[in-house]
């Protein structure tokens, strides 16, 4: 009786063109910060990439997929042409079964077809079996549909030299000297302060549902919000830019009222689950026609913000704390957005916008329906 020969291995070819320069999609493919945009299908989110980008150097992603379970791929860069062609091993580690496989070979061939059009062959070979090799193609689609974006707005390099003068200011050296902390405070600076967003940065702001966002008016006076969302709300554009929605809130607009005139802001966002943190300085703007409303449901206006300074800060003083529930008031797809109760005070009833009217009711207890009393 004849042996059974095994079946030989299948590849996939997916070939795409991209509006944007070969070297923004050499770079959308090599560097972390955008990397951990794209090369995660669906839904599922890159919580953090580490490469050693030469011939030979190793390179390993984790993401978590939407049921919130983890998964990495890693493997070996085999060649690198700048802005032509990359070729690395694919060792898939996670819950799907099907593609704990054997390593496969992923290839990306650049060719630059106009002056910001490039024609991405993309082709993953040694593929075991056609269900593997129909899940890779299916992820491979949904992920070069995120890479289109993420190509698009690579930033450019910034020179080394073009840095701050002091990241602190003279109250602050005063203060550093009169405990003894400026050569501690200038080495926290100079290897934690950064002016772009780094793959764990990137990874981190992917995972909260949350943040504080500090504004000042013009006359100095400092106001902090709180801003709630679903996780991942606050969207990375790219390594200098984050957008977050503005939702329809108490009608006072302090934050994007501060914004509008004097664009100065200060983000905080805290983990409370794993006990980090993570602040983000710079310059926004306020839009109600950016084209990123359509990805936020019930959103008023964008908030754009433009890093000037990102760094973490130490995390001993964070309390450990695990959500319950985010809040039912996240506006959601389709849905009717609950009313607060704070609007059914008999108080705000002749106050109340045209689009809120309906909300108008006649009750009194303020304690009550601001959640103060429980």
């Amino acid at each position: 009786m004849a042996t059974k020969k095994p079946a030989p291995p299948i590849s996939i070819s997916l070939v795409r063109r991209l509006p944007a320069p070969a070297s923004k999609v050499f770079a959308a493919w090599t560097r972390p910060g955008t990397l951990v945009r794209w090369l995660a299908p669906g839904g599922d989110v890159v919580t953090g990439v580490e490469t050693e980008l030469c011939e030979g150097g190793r390179y390993r992603i984790e993401a978590i997929d939407t049921h919130g379970r983890p998964y990495s791929i890693s493997g070996t860069y085999v060649e690198l042409v700048t802005n032509e062609r990359i070729v690395l091993s694919w060792n898939y580690d996670g819950p799907t079964a099907a593609l704990r496989a054997k390593a496969t070979l992923v290839t990306a061939d650049m060719r630059q077809v106009g002056p910001n059009l490039t024609e991405l062959t993309l082709t993953h070979e040694n593929n075991p079996t056609r269900e593997v090799a129909g899940l890779n193609k299916v992820n491979w689609t949904s992920c070069l549909g995120k890479l289109e974006a993420a190509c698009t707005s690579v930033p450019p390099e910034r020179p080394a030299e073009e840095r701050p003068r002091d990241f602190f200011t003279e109250g602050q050296r005063q203060i550093q000297d009169h405990f003894g902390t400026r050569q501690l405070a200038d080495r926290l600076g100079n290897i934690s302060v950064h002016d772009q967003l780094k793959a764990a940065d990137v990874a981190f702001i992917a995972r909260q549902n949350m943040f504080f966002i500090a504004t000042t008016d013009p006359y100095a006076q400092p106001n902090c919000s709180y801003k709630g969302g679903t996780r991942g709300f606050v969207t990375v554009i790219d390594e200098q830019t984050l957008a977050f929605p503005d939702y329809n809130g108490n009608g006072m607009h302090l934050s994007t009222g501060n914004i509008s005139e004097t664009s100065k802001v200060g983000m905080l966002f805290v983990d409370f689950e794993r006990q980090a943190r993570l602040r983000v300085l710079g310059r926004a703007e306020v839009s109600d026609s950016d084209h990123l409303l359509d990805r936020y449901p019930g959103a008023q206006m964008i908030v754009r913000v433009h890093v000037e300074s990102v760094f973490s800060n130490c995390p001993r003083y964070v309390h450990k704390m695990q959500l319950i529930e985010e809040s039912v008031f996240v506006p959601q797809a389709e849905a009717p957005q609950p009313i607060p109760n704070w609007k059914r005070l008999r108080a705000f009833a002749d106050a109340l916008p045209e689009s809120d009217a309906e909300a108008a009711g006649t009750d009194s207890d303020e304690e009550t329906a601001m959640n103060k009393d429980k």
